[in-house]
């Protein structure tokens, strides 16, 4: 279903979440814009990224407004969602919580504390449904109909044509389909959640390079020290990386940080096989962008 009225997305987060809630809008109206202020955390302006022709300065009066980076679902959307179907930031029964976090201190705390529960970790709680009928960051477990629908309007943003060109350049260099991304969102910017979130996934991810003795890694991260620390444990030969201008660090402080942000997303749509970080949307988009083929394993 679709409306006629415009609908504005007014999403303020980061690369993957403002594109989420941008697919949304054109799910919402035929006439769909963007409203994409410069921020702290966004120093690119919608028109340096994209070529589409639908950024707005400001919400016009009358006009609708979508501000979640959730990826839209509708009412008729629901026959092909079953309730319950989330088990990434749909809430959890309290006795359910409590008998993950007992089971991870009483395995001494080995891993990240909700791996065992049936819905791990508590991820925006003021857009979560209460049937948890999302389809956010759950990759193949998502029902076809949605692959089709949201894949068609991914497919629609249009990228500058000077990134595409250094993304479509790079690829062709180095990439081939034996080629594994590795999106390792750190959380360098949260104390907090760096400690709860990155640190007990290493191990994990250690898992899956490991049991890929023959691949190479295309490794895309917010921070400067994971490819090195990488190709310590893996050689360098077995470790890719755009060559960038910017450090990965200080991206959200320049324009050209977020372009070089935006040709690593593209870089990772290309690979047919990702390891992704938990709770992140930039390699979720990614896998949307390469249209829904890539095997995904969550760490």
């Amino acid at each position: 279903m679709t409306s006629d009225d415009l609908v504005v997305s007014t999403e303020t987060g980061g690369l993957g979440n403002r594109l989420k809630s941008w697919v949304s809008t054109m799910r919402l109206s035929a006439d769909a814009r963007v409203h994409w202020p410069v921020t702290k955390n966004m120093p690119a302006a919608f028109g340096e990224l994209f070529a589409n022709e639908c950024g707005v300065d400001g919400v016009p009066l009358g006009a609708r407004v979508y501000g979640s980076w959730r990826l839209a679902i509708l009412p008729e959307d629901e026959a092909y969602l079953p309730a319950g179907f989330a088990t990434v930031g749909a809430g959890a029964h309290p006795i359910v919580r409590g008998i993950g976090k007992a089971w991870w201190s009483l395995t001494g705390e080995r891993t990240d504390r909700y791996r065992f529960m049936v819905f791990p970790k508590q991820h925006s709680r003021r857009s979560t449904r209460a049937d948890a009928r999302h389809i956010d960051l759950e990759y193949e477990r998502i029902p076809q109909h949605f692959r089709i629908v949201y894949g068609d309007l991914f497919r629609q943003i249009d990228v500058r044509p000077e990134i595409a060109a250094a993304a479509n350049a790079w690829a062709a260099a180095n990439l081939n389909e034996d080629v594994v991304g590795v999106q390792v969102r750190t959380w360098r910017d949260d104390p907090r959640r760096h400690r709860k979130y990155h640190v007990p996934s290493l191990r994990r991810l250690m898992g899956l390079m490991d049991a890929a003795p023959g691949a190479r890694f295309l490794v895309v991260s917010d921070s400067d020290d994971v490819a090195p620390r990488l190709a310590e444990r893996y050689g360098e030969r077995r470790i890719l990386g755009y060559a960038r201008t910017t450090p990965r660090a200080d991206s959200w402080l320049m324009p050209l940080g977020i372009k070089e942000d935006l040709v690593d997303m593209l870089l990772l749509a290309r690979t047919r096989r990702l390891f992704a970080s938990y709770l992140s949307t930039f390699s979720e988009v990614a896998w949307w962008l390469g249209g829904t083929t890539a095997r995904v394993n969550v760490f």
